[in-house]
């Protein structure tokens, strides 16, 4: 029965079993999170949107393509569609009235998580097919191409579970009136586990494979620069973009293990502590500071690096006098 009433008080409150929202026992502070999360999601939306007018406009980058679309390319696409799901829920958090079918909330709830995931899934894909089995690391790595699979297939599984757990949670919050009230609730409480416990899984596996290739990569293509250096089969002209670019992904992913490791820990987190955190009122801002503010916030943080990396190389290339070779080229 106090399963019932907590679901009943959610309800009235606006305030689903959801890592979105909140308790309501502190409407201000829940409001002022959202409020930023809305700002923070149109800068990103801007910047992302300038991003790509640049990349695929002006430098004709061409997504249309497996490797196109596995690259910062896709990567924009996916964390603008982000930012573009996380400005309508946030309105829909602040104007609840605004949306009264469950099975709308409830995706517009998930949304934002399953853009990112997807979006560091295709980073991943790029990162995975450029990652060779590099000879000085003591780790032995699998071949990319069955990572990359073993990744597929992975994506296909959690994506399928997250879409139809979204289904069956809203369902049930719709049937929540029926007569059998109960039977719905546990239904209800079930898909909810199988969907945060499938995310959390999904992110755990994308932060390790983030974490053991990018490092792969990174030495990898820096052993790669200074041995064309060394060996004078590039100019020195270029050999700054390419630092670059190496360190602007390494940057991309930091910004994506920030972002798995918060997932991982708070989905896993939530599937098994969800009432700790709709009771302890000082948890659940915890939990809607860290799962609203600090993945738009890792977004945009790596978004202004992406700007920065394009615009220093785009300064390189035009002007190469003002990088003399004594203070950057040198790879001793």
């Amino acid at each position: 029965m106090s399963n019932i009433n907590n679901m009943t008080n959610i309800d009235e409150n606006i305030c689903q079993w959801n890592l979105n929202v909140h308790n309501c026992e502190d409407e201000d502070y829940f409001r002022s999170v959202y409020i930023i999360k809305l700002v923070i999601a149109g800068c990103v939306s801007l910047l992302d949107s300038a991003l790509i007018i640049y990349r695929i406009g002006l430098k004709r980058r061409n997504i249309i393509t497996p490797y196109g679309i596995a690259s910062i390319d896709g990567l924009l696409l996916c964390t603008g569609l982000f930012a573009y799901t996380s400005i309508i829920q946030s309105f829909v958090i602040l104007h609840p009235k605004s949306i009264n079918n469950d099975l709308v909330q409830e995706f517009i709830y998930q949304c934002p998580f399953i853009c990112v995931l997807v979006a560091l899934q295709l980073y991943l894909t790029g990162t995975l097919n450029a990652s060779p089995r590099y000879p000085g690391t003591k780790i032995r790595f699998p071949r990319p191409r069955i990572t990359n699979l073993i990744s597929l297939i992975w994506f296909i599984i959690w994506f399928s579970i997250e879409v139809v757990g979204i289904y069956y949670v809203g369902i049930n919050r719709i049937k929540k009136q029926e007569s059998n009230k109960e039977e719905n609730i546990r239904m209800y409480s079930l898909w909810i586990l199988i969907t945060y416990i499938t995310f959390c899984i999904a992110c755990l596996v994308n932060f390790l494979l983030f974490l053991l290739f990018g490092i792969n990569l990174a030495k990898a293509a820096n052993r790669s620069l200074k041995d064309m250096y060394r060996s004078k089969k590039i100019k020195t002209n270029v050999v700054v973009p390419i630092r670059i670019a190496i360190l602007k992904m390494k940057w991309i992913h930091y910004a994506c293990n920030i972002i798995m490791a918060v997932f991982a820990f708070m989905f896993g987190f939530m599937a098994f502590g969800e009432r700790f955190v709709f009771e302890n009122l000082n948890a659940s801002k915890i939990v809607c500071v860290l799962m609203n503010i600090i993945p738009p916030a890792c977004i945009f943080v790596t978004l202004l690096c992406i700007v920065y990396g394009e615009a220093r190389s785009e300064i390189i290339t035009v002007f190469p006098s003002t990088h003399p070779e004594e203070d950057e080229y040198q790879m001793n």
